[in-house]
């Protein structure tokens, strides 16, 4: 088969996901091409595609003119010329949507749909079932109404709404299949003004088999040059001070763990040694705790350091508040280090309380802190092995691949029946 890509990121970002099935596909002998808007990939099949600042100021003076005001703050509006890819979406067999936040247009959007292809889309964050935003921190709040989200009211044209009904229209006519990351995120879908009567699959996100290869926590540990005396608690994400990351309420979290277990048992070597290792963009996150130590590593590329970084800490904290992911989850996951994290995205599926890390109700920072204590101070359940190695599969790029193989091979036996 002929699989096209269409993101709108880096491959830091929203197109990583996709680079890793590309990868995987490549493998089983499928031809795979990845139009993006940025190209900051090694990978040959990446297309980079131009954002078009002449089209979009000359489509808002148009509409304006026309008085049609629904795109006219850009969330329906193409940053791309349709003739740019329609020679890629011509040779695809299967087209995957990831995003099209700020790339494809509704118009461009039901070109693709017109176009007599298998199209699936792969949602990573809400702006498919919104107005048009992207993820923001009124989310939780309004994610099954999202036009009372006062981020997406405009009194004056009522653009989110206008701009759903559009959306909701596009795929009414052509009712494509969603793969949804995980049950928490069909949920979200499910209960969306666009997608509740869409045909949906839950095909969880493969995680790099690159970050998932084995090396023991003393070889981690050396390579990394980490005092084996440590206990390390990791914590990464692409802005740490991001609201929806829920840094903040980590940073609360540590000075609970500090005041309540550490100061109280200093007397215990083990709680003396406490150190939070942090990856990603510090911006204005910051921890001021006496006993906890801090090292910010800033943004790491090297999937072998990621890997290390897996094996050497003693659990991974996620505070993330409504992420539909993140994919740090699930490699930490493999690597068999636990996970401490707030009761949503991926955590939700993945984590069975006590075995492989902790599920905490989101914003509860006591009982967070109380699990990261749990994860570094008291010995690991054993049981419940089988549940723990059937997530490992769900999880796996080679199990996203082929899952997705099959399902395309079929639509495609199907639409060549017809």
């Amino acid at each position: 088969m002929k699989f096209l890509f269409i993101v709108n990121n880096d491959f830091d970002g929203v197109g990583q996901p996709a680079a890793n099935l590309s990868s995987n596909l490549k493998e089983r002998g499928h031809k795979t091409k990845i139009i993006s808007l940025h190209k900051l990939s090694d990978n040959v099949d990446v297309i980079k595609i131009k954002r078009s600042i002449i089209l979009r100021i000359f489509l808002f003076f148009l509409n304006f003119l026309l008085k049609d005001f629904s795109d006219l703050f850009g969330f329906g509006y193409s940053t791309i010329k349709y003739n740019k890819i329609n020679k890629h979406i011509d040779e695809a067999d299967v087209i995957i949507i990831y995003t099209f936040y700020k790339i494809l247009s509704n118009e461009i959007l039901n070109k693709i749909l017109s176009a007599n292809k298998i199209v699936y889309f792969r949602p990573l964050d809400m702006e498919l079932a919104t107005g048009g935003c992207h993820f923001n921190e009124n989310c939780e709040k309004y994610k099954l109404d999202c036009k009372k989200c006062p981020k997406l009211s405009f009194d004056i044209f009522n653009l989110p709404k206008a701009n759903l009904l559009k959306k909701k229209k596009i795929f009414e006519n052509f009712e494509p299949t969603v793969f949804v990351q995980n049950n928490y995120v069909k949920n979200i879908f499910k209960n969306s003004a666009i997608f509740k009567n869409i045909k949906m699959q839950t095909v969880y996100l493969g995680a790099n088999s690159n970050r998932c290869e084995f090396y023991s926590k003393n070889e981690s540990r050396k390579l990394l040059n980490i005092d084996d005396t440590e206990k390390i608690i990791l914590f990464g994400t692409f802005n740490l001070s991001s609201h929806i990351k829920g840094g903040h309420i980590l940073v609360e979290s540590l000075k609970i763990l500090e005041s309540e277990y550490i100061k109280k048992n200093q007397n215990n070597a083990s709680f003396k040694n406490v150190r939070l290792l942090t990856i990603g963009n510090k911006n204005s996150f910051n921890i001021d705790t006496t006993n906890i130590k801090w090292t910010h590593l800033g943004m790491i590329s090297s999937n072998k350091k990621l890997n290390l970084l897996y094996r050497a800490a003693d659990v991974l904290v996620c505070p993330s508040l409504y992420c539909f992911g993140p994919h740090i989850v699930t490699e930490a996951l493999l690597n068999d280090l636990p996970v401490v994290a707030f009761d949503s995205g991926v955590a939700q599926d993945s984590i069975v309380n006590g075995v492989n890390g902790y599920l905490v109700p989101c914003y509860d920072k006591y009982i967070f802190a109380q699990s990261i204590k749990e994860a570094l101070y008291i010995k690991k359940n054993k049981g419940n092995n089988n549940k723990v190695n059937e997530i490992k599969k769900f999880c796996s790029s080679s199990y996203e691949a082929n899952t997705i193989i099959r399902i395309g091979e079929e639509d495609l036996r199907r639409k060549n029946e017809i």
